[in-house]
């Protein structure tokens, strides 16, 4: 029987997902990677991401259990303008990013090497190298890359300060920001898992996102005592389109992660679609037709996600309108809990209860 060989661009949570069921299916996979290590962007990781995920429906559809590296969310509050949100952290999890052994990065790494997955580390996937690239390649380089422009993948640029700390209270929380100190359009994280602790905000790049940025900080000291010691300005790009087959210089190439734009757009959630790319990705190498089938399936909605984002990023008067739609009374927000369901991967139902406002 003639070998199969696949090569993979990325090795993050979608390219890993992708080796690792290629793997298995009797391909020989090379995973080309461009930082020395695993665990994407030194200046991004370490970090904590927050996400929705039903953890059965994962295992059953990636084919294998990444529940050990998650641990239940004990306290979320969004501070959105006048409004101080607090959510039941029911169905919420975090989860370490990056390099570290303890990380969900490291974890899918392991597998993908059990499986027998060959790793090539330090290899950039510029625009020239793409030239030749073989046909059938996997690209799961993620935004940063910078490739979105050379593949012709419609995109907003955007920039996020990234930073981290190491804590002592081991206490599992996250925090949101949308408020008008971090511009109209901005957009504050902080998550923190056991003892690890991280930070993004997000800016487009037609904003005064340093005087934002000055704010911010400012702000975060005085409401919840946190400073972060060293921050990284990372220029990345959000796509305005989803994209699984890309053509170009003769050549198709299949996408995943959030580069083919599998990815929420709107509240920002990326683990648990990234996960699911992956596997898409595979299928889509052993059968297009099939591919091409689940990325609608898991798609379908997500046009909406996009309207509603470009809605948001550009609805006046947030500051007023916002707020209203968070009321004592009110326990859950339709338009989210319809939402979530549009996000590409498996979530709880009732996921973003409203336990509190004030």
């Amino acid at each position: 029987m003639e070998e199969k060989f696949i090569n993979i661009y990325g090795a993050g949570l979608s390219g890993l997902t992708a080796a690792i069921n290629l793997a298995r299916k009797g391909y020989n996979v090379t995973v080309f990677e461009k930082e020395k290590r695993i665990g994407g962007l030194e200046k991004c990781n370490p970090s904590v991401h927050m996400t929705p995920i039903h953890f059965k429906k994962m295992k059953e559809y990636i084919g294998f259990d990444v529940e050990p590296c998650f641990s239940e969310l004990k306290k979320f509050k969004a501070y959105i303008y006048s409004k101080i949100v607090q959510f039941d952290p029911k169905y919420l999890y975090l989860t370490e990013r990056g390099p570290n052994k303890t990380s969900l990065d490291y974890y899918l790494f392991k597998i993908a090497k059990r499986e027998g997955v060959n790793f090539e580390f330090s290899y950039q996937l510029n625009p020239n190298i793409i030239k030749s690239i073989p046909d059938n390649s996997i690209i799961a380089t993620g935004n940063p890359s910078g490739l979105s422009k050379h593949l012709k993948l419609r995109h907003i640029p955007f920039i996020h300060y990234d930073s981290c700390i190491k804590k002592g209270n081991k206490e599992n929380f996250c925090l949101a920001y949308f408020d008008s100190y971090i511009g109209g359009y901005g957009y504050a994280y902080i998550a923190a898992k056991e003892n690890l602790v991280s930070a993004e905000i997000d800016f487009f790049l037609n904003q005064p996102y340093e005087r934002y940025f000055k704010k911010f900080k400012k702000k975060l000291k005085e409401t919840q005592n946190l400073e972060f010691n060293k921050w990284f300005i990372i220029n990345d790009n959000i796509p305005e389109k989803i994209c699984l087959l890309k053509k170009i210089h003769g050549k198709t190439f299949v996408l995943a992660g959030a580069l083919s734009g599998f990815h929420d757009p709107f509240f920002g959630f990326g683990v648990n679609s990234a996960l699911i790319s992956g596997k898409i990705a595979a299928m889509t190498i052993v059968s297009k037709k099939r591919g091409m089938q689940e990325f609608k399936r898991f798609t379908r909605d997500l046009s909406r996600m996009f309207i509603l984002s470009k809605i948001y990023n550009h609805l006046p008067f947030k500051n007023i309108v916002i707020p209203r739609l968070f009321k004592s009374e009110i326990t859950s927000l339709p338009f989210i809990g319809s939402n979530l369901q549009s996000i590409p991967g498996f979530t709880q139902a009732d996921c973003f209860k409203i336990i509190n406002t004030n």
